[in-house]
Parts: C-alpha cells; structure tokens; sequence
C-alpha cells in the first residue's frame, strides 16, 4: 500500500507503506507549506528595484537591478603608493554605467534574514524581462572574479561593508548597494583574488582602458556604456540564481536530496518536516 495523506476535521493523518500512522493538526502542514514557498518578507516593502526573489528555506536571493545612469567614482589613480588600503590615492572619474544587477543573498536565522558574504554583480545593456536573460561582467575594479565549478563568480568583497544589528533586509540590500557603487576602486580585487571585472575586460571595447578614456567617451555620450559588447558571462539570470542557491545549501551542510525512504511528495515532506525540520 502506498503512502496515504488524509485531512478531516482539521486533521492530518498519515499512514505509511509500512503500516505506521501519524496524526497531526492540518495547521502544521499549513505552516510547512508556508515555509516552502513563501518568502518571510517580514512585512516589509520591496525596495525601488527589485526584480526577483528566489526562496528555498533557508535562503532568499533578491535580483536587484540599477537602470542606466551616470556615476561618479573614487577610482585609484594610476601613480598611487599603494594598491589598496592605507596609503592609496583615488581620483573622482564619471562614468556611464548600463543595467547593473546585483545578486544578493540573504540567510534565515530564527526570525530574521541576514546578508550573506555570497553576492555578485553583473552588466546588461537591457532590462532584466526573463530568467533565461543572459548576464556580462562588469568592468569595474574590487568586483572579483573567481572561477567556480559552475561558471566564474563575478563577486562583491563585502568585507567593509557597514551594518548595524537589527537592520531589515531591506536595509541591508541598500547598504550592499551603497557600498558596491560608493566606495573606493582600488586594485584589491587583483592582489587577493587574482583578478577584477575591471581588468579581465580589457580587450571588449577601444574606450574601456585606461579609465581615462571611458570619462572620454561617457562626456561625449552620456549613454556610451549602452554600446559596450560587455564580456559574456555565460550564463543566464535563472541559471545563476539555482547556482547561488545550490551552493548557499552546501555551505550551510543543507542536503537538497531528499533523505533517505522519504520521497519528495506531499506525504513523505511532511514526514520529514513533523520528525526532523519544524522551524
């Protein structure tokens, strides 16, 4: 005999293949659902922006996207002392910037979502319509790029990004974002990681490097950076966020297979839910 779920009176019973039978009230599988599939958003509002999110217990990924614009950047010049940290010498530089999409990853701890140290940015030179839309590497220095088994990371150091205890995640979301786009661009990303978005894009357009001629070309077409054929990243929006899940999972030693004599039907989720995973 199969597996075999019943709900009456506002009661679940379950009866085994085995022959075992569990009973439970109907609002703890409301509730497991609810954890499944429902984003604990906390009741606050999406920020400006937001176009995605992905939720699989105990992680959410919000998609964020920056239209076109024009921004000023403190940018290492080309004599400084050092490469990063005390002692480096920035410069302003104004440069046209395309779609800007940033990954962020967020973990459930108790109540609350926290910023994870695993978010990434892309460019595009079109909105985000579609998770099979493709994403390009931003040429900007301090994002990373970190070869993975699945692809290249083009990731964020979040290592001095500023937050308080207690902030939503909506607030931490705009400090990812104040901090990705306002802070210093140095030279960081190629001392300890190897490698920047900046410098793997040399070669993709003739007004990329030096900066110089990237402000040369942005004051003569504020829009320039929509002309950019940025470097592929090989991989679509859709595909990456399963990646950025997959991988949140396995650090966290969350096991996306189902455990074992239980399969992934109502019945059996619930089975694992009620003996090992109430949250």
């Amino acid at each position: 005999m199969a597996d075999k779920l019943t709900i009456q009176n506002s009661k679940v019973t379950i009866t085994t293949e085995e022959g075992q039978k569990f009973e439970r009230a109907e609002s703890e599988l409301v509730e497991m659902c609810r954890q499944e599939f429902v984003s604990p958003l906390g009741g606050e509002m999406l920020p400006d922006g937001v176009k995605l999110l992905r939720w699989q217990r105990p992680c959410m990924l919000v998609i964020h996207q920056l239209a076109p614009h024009i921004r000023r950047f403190r940018w290492i010049t080309d004599d400084s002392p050092s490469d990063f940290g005390p002692g480096t010498t920035y410069r302003e530089v104004r440069l046209s910037i395309p779609y800007a999409i940033t990954f962020a990853l967020f973990y459930r701890r108790g109540k609350q979502l926290f910023l994870t140290g695993s978010n990434e940015l892309y460019f595009r030179n079109e909105p985000l319509r579609s998770e099979s839309d493709a994403l390009y590497f931003p040429a900007l220095l301090n994002i990373s790029q970190i070869p993975a088994p699945r692809r290249t990371r083009s990731w964020i150091c979040t290592q001095h990004l500023q937050q308080s205890p207690g902030m939503s995640w909506t607030a931490q979301l705009e400090a990812l974002l104040d901090h990705t786009f306002n802070g210093a661009f140095n030279r960081s990303s190629e001392r300890h990681e190897g490698a920047s978005g900046y410098g793997a894009s040399k070669g993709v357009h003739e007004s990329l490097h030096p900066v110089e001629r990237w402000e040369e070309a942005t004051a003569k077409n504020e829009m320039f950076a929509l002309t950019v054929p940025w470097k592929p990243a090989k991989i679509t929006a859709g595909e990456l966020a399963e990646c950025m899940l997959a991988e949140a999972s396995g650090a966290a030693g969350i096991s996306r297979a189902a455990p074992k004599n239980v399969s992934g039907s109502l019945v059996g989720r619930f089975l694992n839910y009620i003996q090992n995973g109430r949250a």
